[in-house]
C-alpha cells in the first residue's frame, strides 16, 4: 500500500488516559439502602468514584492536556446520574478547550443516548453504522480509532464482521494520509501475563488474536485499553518473516482501584515515538493519603476476588484432567485405578472449591494482586521470588488436605500442583509475556517508557519534552517522586534508589 508521508513537523502533543473511572454520584449511593454491605463484596473504591473524578478533571483543567481519552467504564453500571455526572464533566474539559473522546464499556449500557450524552467524541468524527466506533484527527497528524467491542452491551468484547471490517478501512485511510493511528478500545487484544486468557477470559476480545493481526497488518501498531484496572504495557512482534509488524497495547489500570492510576502520552513531533508517564490520584477531600488507604482496602477485598478466580481455576483441572494431568501420572507410574480414585477427592461443588483455595491462597495471592498492580514488578526481583512461593506453598498446602497420605506416596503431587500455577505467577512476577515465546517482548517498562512506534530496532531519539509534574511511582504502598535521577519522598526526602 502506497503510504503518503507527511511533509510537515508536527508540534509535540499531550494526552491524558483515564479508564474505568467507574463514576456513581453520591445521589445515587444515598438512595441504595444496602451500599454498605454492597461494598464489601468490591474492590473498587466506588464510594469515592466521584470525588476521584472530580479530582482528574481539576488536574486535566490545570495541565491542559490536547486530548483526553477514556477507554470505557465510565460509570457503575449505566446509571442515568452517573452518565449524567460523566457528561458534565467531559463538558467542562471541552468549554476549556479539551478535546475528550469516550468509548464504552461492559458497565456503561450505551442504549441509544450514546451520541447524546458524549456528542464531543463524534464531532467531525467518522462512526461507524453499526456501533458506536468511530475514527477522528483530533490533532495533526494523529488519528484515533475507537473499536467499540460492547456488542448490545455484551460481557465479553465482541465485533461484528462488518465493524471489524470498518475499523480497518478507517486504518487504511489514516495510513494513506500519512498519520500516526492510535486505537481505543476497553477490552484488551494482547495478553499482560501468560494464562490471561484462561484466568480472566472476559478481558479480552472474544476474537482478540485475529483482531491483533489484522490491525498491525493494517497499520495500526499502538492500541489503548482498559478493563482490567491494572497497569500494564506489552508488545507483541510479528516474526513470522512475512512482516516485521508489532502492536504496542498500553493497559491503564482504574483511578478508583489502587493505586489509583491515570496516563500522559507525549507524542514526538514525527509521531513515531510515544512518552509515557504514569502518574496517581494521591487525595480526595476526605482521605488525605488515598496510596495507603487504597492499598489496605486492596489487600482486604482481594478475598472477595478468590471465589471467581477459584471456580475458573479448578474448572479448568476438571477440563483439562484427562488430557493434560493423567498424562503426567502415567509417566509417573501411576496406575490407571488410581488415577480414577484420585480424581474423585477433588473437590466436586464450587463450594468446596473455593473454601479450600481461600484457606490457602487467599493471603498469597492478594499479597500477589497488590504486587502486580504496582506494575515493573521485574525490579523488585527478591519481592517477586517471596511472593511467588508463598504461592506454590500455599498450592502444596492444598494438595496436602485434598489428598492426604497420597502425597507421600506418589511424589508427582507437589510438582504437579506447582505446576497449574507457575506459568501464570513466573510470568507476573518477572513481567514477562509469552516466557518461552519470541512473539513478545522479553519486558516493556509498564510504567514511563519511551515506545518506539512499529520499530523493529530504535532509529535515533527524540527529546520528548517532560510533562508538567514530577513523575511518581508506587512501591509497597509508598509514594515516590522522581525528579531527573532522584528519588524522593513527598515530604522531600531523598532517598537510594
Amino acid at each position: 500500500m502506497a503510504v503518503l508521508f507527511p511533509l510537515l513537523s508536527f508540534a509535540q502533543e499531550r494526552i491524558m488516559v483515564i479508564a474505568d473511572p467507574h463514576v456513581l454520584p453520591q445521589s445515587v449511593i444515598e438512595q441504595e439502602t444496602d451500599f454498605a454491605e454492597y461494598m464489601k463484596t468490591q474492590r473498587k473504591m466506588l464510594d469515592l468514584s466521584e470525588p476521584i473524578w472530580h479530582a482528574l478533571l481539576d488536574t486535566a483543567l490545570k495541565y491542559k492536556p490536547n486530548l483526553v481519552l477514556i477507554p470505557g467504564d465510565l460509570t457503575r453500571d449505566g446509571e442515568t446520574a452517573a452518565h449524567d455526572t460523566v457528561s458534565a464533566g467531559i463538558l467542562r474539559l471541552q468549554a476549556a478547550g479539551i478535546r475528550t473522546l469516550v468509548i464504552p464499556g461492559n458497565h456503561d449500557l450505551p442504549g441509544d443516548n450514546w451520541e447524546t450524552l458524549y456528542p464531543g467524541t463524534f464531532e467531525d468524527a467518522v462512526k461507524d453504522a453499526d456501533s458506536y466506533s468511530f475514527a477522528v484527527e483530533p490533532i495533526s497528524g494523529l488519528t484515533v480509532i475507537g473499536i467499540d467491542g460492547s456488542d448490545g452491551n455484551a460481557s465479553v468484547g465482541k465485533l461484528s464482521d462488518a465493524t471489524q471490517a470498518w475499523i480497518l478501512n478507517q486504518a487504511d485511510a489514516a495510513v494513506a494520509k500519512g498519520n500516526m493511528i492510535i486505537a481505543m478500545s476497553h477490552w484488551q487484544i494482547l495478553e499482560h501475563f501468560d494464562q490471561q486468557g484462561t484466568l480472566e477470559s472476559a478481558c479480552r476480545f472474544t476474537n482478540a488474536d485475529e483482531l491483533r493481526d489484522d490491525l498491525m497488518h493494517h497499520g495500526v501498531h499502538l492500541v489503548l485499553t482498559g478493563h482490567f484496572h491494572v497497569n500494564g504495557i506489552t508488545t507483541f512482534r510479528d516474526t513470522t518473516g512475512l512482516t516485521n509488524d508489532s502492536l504496542v497495547e498500553i493497559t491503564t489500570g482504574s483511578p478508583i482501584t489502587y493505586p489509583c492510576p491515570y496516563r500522559w502520552l507525549t507524542l514526538s513531533a514525527d509521531r513515531k515515538q510515544v512518552a509515557v508517564t504514569t502518574d496517581y490520584v494521591t487525595a480526595v477531600d476526605t482521605i488525605v493519603d488515598l496510596v495507603t488507604y487504597g492499598r489496605e482496602w486492596m489487600y482486604e477485598h482481594t478475598q472477595n476476588m478468590i471465589p471467581g478466580l477459584a471456580r475458573r481455576a479448578w474448572g479448568k483441572v476438571l477440563d483439562k484432567w484427562d488430557e493434560k494431568v493423567v498424562p503426567v501420572m502415567e509417566q509417573a507410574g501411576v496406575p490407571s485405578y488410581l488415577i480414577a480414585a484420585i480424581k474423585k477427592l477433588l473437590p466436586q461443588s464450587e463450594e468446596d472449591q473455593v473454601a479450600v483455595t481461600q484457606k490457602y491462597l487467599g493471603e498469597p495471592a492478594a499479597n500477589l494482586y497488590l504486587f502486580h498492580s504496582e506494575a515493573n514488578e521485574n525490579e523488585r526481583p527478591e519481592l517477586g521470588t517471596t511472593l511467588a512461593n508463598a504461592v506454590y506453598d500455599g498450592m502444596n498446602g492444598m494438595v496436602g488436605e485434598i489428598f492426604g497420605n497420597l502425597v507421600s506416596a506418589l511424589p508427582v503431587f507437589p510438582g504437579l500442583a506447582r505446576s497449574v500455577a507457575e506459568v501464570s505467577v513466573q510470568s507476573i512476577v518477572e513481567d514477562k509475556t509469552q516466557r518461552q515465546s519470541a512473539l513478545y517482548a522479553d519486558v516493556t517498562d509498564d510504567l514511563h517508557p519511551t515506545l518506539y512506534i512499529n520499530a523493529a530496532e530504535p532509529q535515533g531519539f527524540e527529546e520528548i519534552e517532560e510533562i508538567p509534574c514530577a513523575v511518581k511511582y508506587i512501591r509497597q504502598g509508598q509514594l515516590l517522586i522522581q525528579k531527573g535521577e532522584r528519588i524522593y519522598t513527598p515530604q522531600g526526602q531523598q532517598i537510594a534508589q
